[in-house]
């Protein structure tokens, strides 16, 4: 659907030159969403809005369905763009106009007659929650209804791909799960490919299906977002996971732990199914160990249940071992964290 091929983006030229994408490379499949997060800088804006080349590569393509967008013409451009919705951080509605004519605005530019305009109008309003509200102007909404009329505008030409540019964090975070719900129904509804950029992790891990990481213009790390929550490869990463559960254990307990001869810190991690597992209890059973339970922490990633937990152990090195192996081959990761 969407394919980024060594994509480069360098600003200015010499030594003054900022280098914001350094050889991209990402495959979209239809239908999925795809997040791309990153810290202030990272060159994540500058990569979304390559796809649509508000900014032109400085080198590589971008493959829409087949079509590489940097060789078409102006006119070939813009009638490729139809076809790709966009919305903004701060929603980039005109102020003068009606919220029914925010939304009609690209219609009226592809000279749609009015009945089909008044007719596919109304029905995006209805979709996005804002039906009654045609005639407001955007002064009287909210930030989530702003952003509401933005989604609908997007909508209008019946894309077959939305580009997200940070589009809820302006939002507090209420409105901004409002606004991600809508997203996933219309993913759903419409089988619509989404792309989108965020430096928020609590995004991710609630519509996204696979993600890309990015750093000082590069992608640093790239996979499921399950696999990133339970395998993190870069710091940048982690440090990102950590804004959603932080399982750092404090200095002062970590030290009365470790105390104890033998005694192993284990990460365990859960996912999907394995969340109900009596793990603790069959260590326990079967090997006559007495977990203490140090940190805990459940979230949904998407529509799969994801959790850690903190534990201690003491005792034998052999009978550690035949344990922690047994809780892998369970489906349980057991990652050792710390050990004395």
């Amino acid at each position: 659907m969407i394919s980024i091929q060594n994509v480069v983006k360098t600003y200015g030229t010499g030594s003054t030159a900022v280098h914001a994408i350094k050889g991209a490379n990402l495959e979209v499949q239809k239908g999925e969403i795809f997040g791309v997060i990153g810290f202030s800088g990272a060159g994540k804006s500058s990569l979304i809005r390559c796809v649509n080349l508000l900014e032109r590569p400085t080198s590589g393509s971008v493959v829409i369905n087949g079509t590489d967008l940097t060789k078409l013409s102006t006119n070939e451009l813009r009638m490729a763009r139809r076809k790709i919705g966009m919305i903004f951080q701060h929603f980039n509605l005109l102020s003068s106009s009606t919220v029914f004519d925010n939304v009609a605005a690209p219609l009226r530019l592809s000279n749609a007659p009015k009945s089909v305009i008044q007719k596919k109008v109304n029905e995006l309003l209805e979709i996005v929650g804002l039906a009654g509200r045609a005639s407001a102007y955007p002064s009287q909404l909210s930030g989530g209804q702003k952003q509401r009329v933005a989604i609908a505008r997007a909508l209008a030409n019946d894309p077959e791909i939305l580009l997200c540019d940070e589009a809820t964090s302006a939002l507090d975070p209420q409105t901004t799960d409002s606004i991600l719900d809508l997203l996933l129904d219309i993913n759903k509804k419409y089988n619509l490919t989404i792309m989108l950029i965020t430096h928020e992790m609590h995004v991710v891990k609630k519509i996204c299906d696979r993600v890309a990481v990015m750093e000082e213009g590069d992608i640093v790390e790239m996979g499921t977002v399950l696999d990133i929550f339970s395998r993190p490869q870069t710091a940048t990463t982690r440090n990102f996971i950590r804004s959603i559960f932080d399982d750092s254990l404090p200095e002062g307990l970590l030290e009365r732990v470790q105390h104890a001869p033998g005694s192993r810190i284990v990460r365990l991690t859960f996912i999907g199914d394995n969340t109900e597992d009596p793990v603790l209890a069959e260590l326990t059973e079967r090997y006559h160990l007495k977990p203490n339970i140090l940190f805990g922490h459940i979230t949904q990633v998407k529509e799969t249940t994801f959790g850690y937990l903190v534990i201690s152990l003491s005792g034998e090195s052999a009978v550690l071992d035949e344990a922690l192996q047994y809780v892998d081959e369970k489906g349980v990761k057991a990652e050792v964290i710390h050990h004395v």
